[in-house]
């Protein structure tokens, strides 16, 4: 799970009542970010520090004590982390700090430096890096185009390798994750338009939409892209998880088979290159949620289909070859300050409101249900106890005001089962020792 605006810059007891929520709905990671112009000394100086050494995690110039703490107290609490080291950038790490401008092109040097401090200081604790978040989009990373000529996957490409080169002396073990890529783009192109992810990857990778070499423009003298795992934010907005987007190049959570295939096919042709001794990229949803209504009327919906969704966007993510890990963003709603659709700056997407109180979807997050046909005479029931471990489950139906148990099921190690039964209709649920899940309603 991931909530940065409940977790950084905030007290001691804040930070370990997010936790305990995070952990109690069924967590096992902690996504966290390190915004490099929150960390660095002089952020809006176009000149760096004389004295001040980027590589070294104890130069006194740092400002580590935020992340610390989230990053000590997830230990504590027996989540594992990952580190999002992100933009926005002092104005000195700029390749033109003369601009001012807090996302333009990092220079891949001073983000290796910085990486490094990062990995060098938390690598004993976590072990998963985030290469920037999502490059695709000119919030995060500018330019994305110039002068009609897409920009920001090349920038990209020479950063993930200073940033991959960084952790793998400071923290040889952990995973780097590349890409953080969000779901969708624009067709036009200019400074600020975000890029279609995939898109992105095959320019990154420097392969046209045959995937056929590029060799020209920034293309040219590339080396084939190193990339260990694939970070992926699969938001779907308004539609279901089971929808697929307009666009072919776009990478919703229902877009899985072209994102397997986008990947597949780059590697196929050299242009990306696994971890040592593997054969594909594993992707992971390093942050996923659906916006409700209330509060927010222009991006939300309603409380109810969010439980479901969310339900469903999990099963989706098990289902779906090569992934990894699904995150959920975040656990209470953003502020909102002012009026009209900029009041809702922060995501709605949280399990709670802003005020504490539950939204349906507390309930049923913890142990999800997703019931489906299979085949005309089948159900496939799916389900899983967050809180991991092997256990028992009873699948019940209820026709009239009573549940009846119609199959039994074990759970794996992560706490998932799936269960064929016969097809009937009625509401769905499953119980084991620890208490139930939601409902599902099959005609």
């Amino acid at each position: 799970m991931m909530d940065d605006q409940a977790l950084l810059g905030v007290s001691q007891a804040k930070v370990d009542q997010t936790l305990t929520q995070m952990k109690a709905l069924g967590a096992k990671r902690v996504r966290v970010s390190a915004f490099w112009s929150d960390i660095a000394p002089a952020p809006t100086s176009t000149t760096r520090p004389a004295r001040f050494d980027p590589s070294y995690p104890n130069d006194p110039s740092y400002r580590w004590a935020a992340l610390d703490r989230v990053v000590a107290s997830a230990a504590q609490h027996g989540l594992h982390v990952l580190i999002s080291i992100s933009t926005p950038i002092p104005y000195w790490a700029s390749t033109k700090p003369s601009m001012k401008n807090n996302v333009w092109s990092p220079a891949p040097k001073q983000f290796g430096a910085f990486v490094y401090a990062v990995a060098a200081r938390y690598g004993s604790v976590a072990d998963q890096f985030a290469m920037l978040n999502e490059p695709n989009q000119g919030a995060w990373l500018e330019p994305q185009s110039l002068h009609g000529r897409l920009v920001a996957p090349h920038l990209y490409r020479a950063l993930l390798a200073s940033g991959q080169a960084a952790v793998r002396l400071a923290a040889p073990k952990a995973v780097v994750i590349g890409g953080e890529l969000a779901s969708s783009g624009r067709d036009d192109r200019g400074l600020t338009r975000p890029i279609r992810p995939l898109l992105f990857l095959r320019e990154m990778a420097c392969r046209d939409a045959r995937y056929r070499r590029i060799r020209t423009g920034r293309c040219k003298g590339a080396r084939t892209v190193g990339l260990a795992a694939l970070g992926l934010h699969p938001y779907s907005l308004f539609q279901s998880p089971f929808q697929h987007s307009v666009k072919r190049d776009d990478a919703a959570i229902g877009d899985w088979r072209h994102v397997n295939s986008t990947l597949a096919r780059l590697v196929r042709a050299r242009a990306i290159h696994p971890a040592a001794g593997a054969r594909r990229v594993p992707i992971y949803y390093t942050e996923f949620g659906y916006q409700t209504d209330p509060p927010d009327p222009f991006a939300g919906i309603p409380l109810s289909r969010q439980s479901r969704w969310l339900q469903d966007a999990a099963y989706v993510a098990w289902a779906t070859p090569n992934v990894k890990a699904l995150n959920q963003f975040r656990v209470t709603d953003g502020r909102i300050r002012g009026k009209g659709p900029l009041a809702f700056r922060e995501f709605q997407s949280g399990l709670f409101f802003a005020n504490g109180k539950a939204k349906p979807s507390a309930a049923t997050f913890p142990n999800p249900i997703v019931v489906r046909p299979s085949g005309r005479s089948l159900l496939l029931v799916w389900g899983q106890v967050r809180i991991g471990g092997r256990h028992e489950v009873t699948v019940e139906r209820r026709s009239g005001k009573r549940f009846a148990a119609v199959a039994t099921a074990r759970t794996d190690s992560r706490g998932y089962f799936a269960k064929h039964v016969r097809r009937r209709a009625g509401t769905y649920r499953f119980r084991w020792p620890g208490g139930h899940s939601g409902t599902e309603r099959v005609r």
